[in-house]
């Protein structure tokens, strides 16, 4: 079962079985990532970091302890474009204090490679995709450098000529906002 608003997924990674809510923050619907992955352990990030974050889907997360290679797979419109964002916050949630290192993949591609510096860092990663299957794998890879997680997952659809390419992904490089007077995430 997927959760659609406006074609929108958002994805709470580590909120418990079920959960479905609201961000009132953005009023953008998040449902829990255990539909979409079978493996991993939720973790909640530090009490003394919650409250740098206002947003719900933020405080939650979901460690790779084990295995090589964690994948999410989550269904998707063939040949639509999709913006994808991953988010994550590592907010010291297995109290070591040591931000990992590791590599993200969209299907067997190497996507980037996730690097927290600290507790309060919060890194997101964004593609533009054309799938050419009914859906998609997003997967976390530990290299040895720290226990993979991740914090959040967003699909967002788009309209086929925002950026033009048949399938395959455009990664982004950077975002700006020229003459707006509005902060957007």
């Amino acid at each position: 079962m997927q959760f659609y608003v406006l074609g929108f997924i958002s994805i709470d990674c580590g909120a418990e079985a079920g959960v479905k809510y609201t961000e009132q923050n953005l009023a953008i619907d998040y449902v829990s990532d255990a539909d979409f992955i079978n493996t991993g352990v939720i973790g909640i990030i530090a009490s003394e970091e919650l409250n740098r974050y206002d947003q719900r889907q933020l405080w939650r997360l979901r460690s790779f302890p084990e295995g090589k290679r964690n994948c999410y797979k989550i269904s998707v419109t063939r040949g639509s474009k999709y913006l994808i964002r991953t988010i994550f916050v590592y907010g010291n949630y297995d109290g070591r204090n040591m931000a990992p290192k590791f590599d993200l993949l969209l299907g067997p591609n190497h996507w980037d490679t996730i690097t927290t510096l600290n507790a309060s860092n919060l890194v997101f990663m964004e593609i533009i995709h054309v799938p050419s299957l009914d859906y998609v794998q997003i997967c976390l890879v530990n290299t040895d450098n720290g226990t993979p997680f991740i914090t959040a997952i967003e699909l967002r659809t788009l309209k086929n000529n925002t950026y033009v390419t048949q399938f395959g992904s455009l990664k982004s490089y950077r975002r700006c906002d020229l003459g707006s007077n509005r902060g957007y995430r």
